[in-house]
């Protein structure tokens, strides 16, 4: 990747940078917060499942919404713990723990800043959890995070803690993070050496591909999925949780990502991944060809899409077409 001062780049008030050891992404109102990065910083928080570094903004905790001004869209929310106050207890020990002499208030307020509504304007997209069913079976999970503006997303990170830094060698160390930044293309970084190198998808077509799709089936319809590989003489698929699905694709290791659902996507299950694969050169689409809606917002404004490496992805919407005939 080429050095911060050849790739650097501006979008409004966010300034996006990959640089060759490294990606900080910054916001600009203000004093400079990284929210990703590899470098220590003094009176930092690290959440090491995803390898992400929080530097909490002088004017007090982390949490402050004064030091983090842009909006966020996100599943969660506090109104469990508001109606819960022995929950809302526990949980505001544990973030004390990180964050000594930050208030309950705090912890609440700064849940409850999910809820904005998306659609135009520079927003935050955050999944904390992405894939709760197998990060409770200890499965395949991931730390979702990227930016939009006016429907573009600029930056975009994707922490898989479970992940294989590759299928390829049974004894692979696990852990890995997905990053990317418009134009600038994706990378890897594993967090078992902080080795990156770039990713790209793969090349392949017909019986040579492989395709992934959701662990669960209440998440998109295996069944569909199977008639379409079927038409695309396409093998079994490898099933996992999660948008590491996308990363999978990125990488080179799918080729094909089927998510056929009957209810509109959240656009925190897309977004993020969607980026990655988008910058490791593939395409993501509806079932129809269509580019998603990042400014739809709290959904892509669709039920049903799919990503691929872009050289099958023509032959995959006419498999699904040929689905309605």
């Amino acid at each position: 990747m080429a050095e911060s001062s050849e790739a650097d780049q501006k979008f409004g008030q966010v300034r996006v940078g990959h640089l060759s050891r490294s990606t900080k992404f910054y916001t600009g109102v203000g004093d400079t917060k990284t929210l990703y990065s590899r470098s220590s910083l003094d009176n930092s928080v690290r959440l090491w499942t995803c390898g992400v570094w929080v530097r909490p903004p002088p004017c007090g905790t982390s949490l402050s919404r004064q030091g983090y001004p842009l909006p966020m869209v996100g599943e969660e929310d506090a109104k469990a713990l508001r109606e819960n106050a022995a929950l809302a207890g526990k949980v505001h020990g544990h973030v004390a723990k990180f964050l000594p002499g930050v208030t309950l208030e705090e912890v609440l307020d700064a849940l409850d800043r999910g809820r904005h509504e998306g659609g135009l304007g520079t927003f935050w997209v955050l999944d904390p959890i992405d894939g709760t069913k197998g990060f409770l079976r200890k499965a395949q999970y991931a730390i979702c995070l990227c930016l939009v503006k006016d429907g573009d997303i600029l930056v975009s990170a994707l922490g898989c803690p479970n992940l294989p830094v590759s299928f390829a060698d049974p004894e692979s160390p696990i852990g890995c993070v997905f990053h990317a930044a418009k134009g600038l293309g994706c990378v890897q970084l594993n967090l078992h050496d902080g080795a990156e190198h770039a990713v790209r998808v793969d090349a392949l077509r017909g019986a040579d591909a492989t395709y992934v799709e959701s662990y669960e089936s209440a998440h998109s319809s295996h069944s569909q999925h199977a008639q379409i590989a079927e038409r695309l003489k396409l093998g079994p698929p490898r099933r996992m949780d999660s948008q590491c699905k996308f990363g999978v694709l990125a990488r080179g290791e799918a080729s094909l990502y089927l998510r056929l659902s009957d209810r509109d996507q959240s656009i925190w299950d897309i977004a993020p991944g969607a980026m990655v694969v988008q910058e490791a050169g593939g395409q993501v689409t509806d079932v129809r060809g269509r580019p998603l809606s990042f400014s739809a917002g709290r959904t892509v404004g669709v039920p049903a899409l799919f990503a691929s490496n872009g050289m099958m992805h023509e032959e995959v919407l006419k498999a699904i077409a040929g689905m309605d005939s």
